[in-house]
């Protein structure tokens, strides 16, 4: 069993992953969010994930990140809140569930930062993530999002999709 400070080192190197996870999809620092996961991820986050592959086959990292460029590039901007953090660590595991909103916004007009209810796709649900220790950080291994409820113009993550491809193309 870790120790007092070991669990609070644990905790906090968790939270941390979180924060930087949320600020690097929402900067769209794809370096910072490769930096959250190891070499191999095992992803399930439900419908969202499941066309990509099995959340029962681990994935390499790196390919899950051309999958989440492949649709947050397409965004003008998003806004990933995580919060309510529940760290759960043990001698067999080390993992973390936390609430999620996260708003995905397209501009009907870039210039001006205004949205309506046409512009925005809301995302809420809880994610639990669990980590591995490779030597000098806790990376996910696995992550499961459990989508509670979507709210918004559903038809921009299609748009997204589109964009980011186009995007990737140039």
């Amino acid at each position: 069993m870790p120790g007092a400070i070991d669990t609070l080192d644990i905790r906090h190197a968790m939270i941390d992953s979180y924060n930087r996870y949320a600020q690097g999809l929402d900067s769209k620092d794809w370096a910072l969010v490769r930096a959250c996961f190891a070499d191999q991820v095992f992803i399930d986050y439900g419908g969202i994930s499941d066309p990509t592959g099995s959340p029962d086959v681990a994935r390499v990292s790196d390919d899950w990140m051309k999958v989440l460029q492949g649709v947050i590039n397409g965004f003008d901007i998003t806004r990933h809140v995580i919060t309510n953090h529940r760290p759960l660590i043990s001698d067999e595991s080390v993992s973390c569930t936390a609430y999620l909103s996260a708003d995905h916004v397209i501009f009907a007009d870039p210039a001006l930062p205004v949205i309506s209810a046409d512009d925005v796709v809301t995302v809420v649900g809880e994610y639990t993530n669990w980590y591995e220790f490779d030597g000098s950080d806790w990376k996910i291994c696995r992550s499961k999002l459990v989508v509670n409820y979507t709210g918004g113009n559903l038809a921009l993550l299609g748009r997204a999709i589109e964009r980011a491809a186009a995007l990737a193309a140039r």
